[in-house]
């Protein structure tokens, strides 16, 4: 039976948070003054409307409500400013001086939450841009905009990401005449050409991984196919996928001791997630003359 995904940083960030709905009209980043005077506008509107389009009392009740309505939506702004909506740096920022303040943001690399999608960890390279910018102190040469501008484009799109991954090795061409051989920039260089190249070239089974398989006798004793023989086992493993989302399911083969092949029975994984790992768990015939026993990988269809 197949245990649910353990969740991933990037899935953790890519999930949506209660209060991202205020974004929508506030945008991304809100503050309590926007919050405020949108409340104020839209206050004003509707009263206006009320009072010289209504007759008595009619218009007086209606404007009634919409003043109820806005001193609880006041209530609710100053909990979210007390909560440290409006302004989540608050408490933890440092004084500086205008020659330490920075336009750009510290990491460019990293996008919205509502925006970011899930993404396998052969294409993930926060950890390597976080090695890039303390070599630079946080200050990134102009020879990271565009491999930092499609890695923001990776990061919200599900779809292309083949042909965004090529670009990504296109623009590692100006990067890697910054860095001698062997140095720490080049290591990190060489990591994320890596990675693109695995990507680039595996089909979607070469991303998906089987750790190996333990047995279990009815006591739920782990054992050796040998001591399984003709028995109903349960079987273990963990599926971990490196790439993206697909279906897949296990194939475990049992072996006699010349290594002819004498069966085989296939557990249902169903769908995973990129950089999901996943615990499965099946029951299994082991046939009376196994001594030992493999897992293979199959597709069960498009995702």
């Amino acid at each position: 039976m197949s245990q649910p995904d353990r969740p991933t940083d990037d899935e953790a960030e890519a999930e949506p948070g209660p209060l991202d709905s205020f974004e929508s009209i506030l945008g991304e980043d809100p503050n309590f003054g926007s919050f405020v005077l949108t409340v104020g506008i839209v206050t004003c509107v509707f009263i206006a409307a009320f009072q010289f389009t209504l007759p008595s009392p009619v218009s007086h009740l209606l404007t009634a409500g919409v003043l109820l309505v806005t001193v609880l939506t006041a209530i609710i702004a100053s909990a979210l400013e007390t909560l440290g909506y409006f302004d989540p740096d608050r408490g933890t920022a440092t004084t500086q001086t205008a020659e330490q303040t920075d336009t750009r943001p510290a990491k460019p690399w990293v996008v919205g939450n509502r925006q970011a999608a899930p993404l396998p960890p052969l294409l993930n390279f926060d950890a390597e841009l976080r090695g890039f910018a303390e070599l630079y102190d946080g200050d990134l040469p102009e020879q990271f905009d565009s491999f930092i501008e499609d890695y923001r484009r990776l990061k919200i799109s599900r779809k292309n990401r083949t042909t965004i991954a090529s670009d990504l090795r296109a623009d590692l061409n100006p990067i890697s005449v910054l860095f001698e051989d062997g140095s720490e920039g080049d290591e990190l260089y060489q990591q994320i050409s890596d990675k693109l190249f695995r990507y680039i070239k595996s089909d979607t089974l070469d991303s998906v991984s089987v750790r190996s398989v333990t047995f279990y006798d009815t006591d739920d004793t782990e054992a050796t196919v040998s001591d399984l023989q003709g028995q109903v086992s349960r079987a273990e493993f963990v599926v971990e996928n490196e790439g993206e989302e697909t279906s897949v399911e296990v194939a475990v083969e049992f072996y006699d001791g010349t290594g002819t092949r004498i069966g085989s029975q296939t557990c249902p994984v169903g769908t995973i997630k990129p950089a999901a790992v996943r615990e499965v768990s099946a029951d299994v015939l082991v046939p009376a003359d196994a001594t030992r026993a493999t897992t293979s990988l199959k597709l069960t269809g498009p995702a």
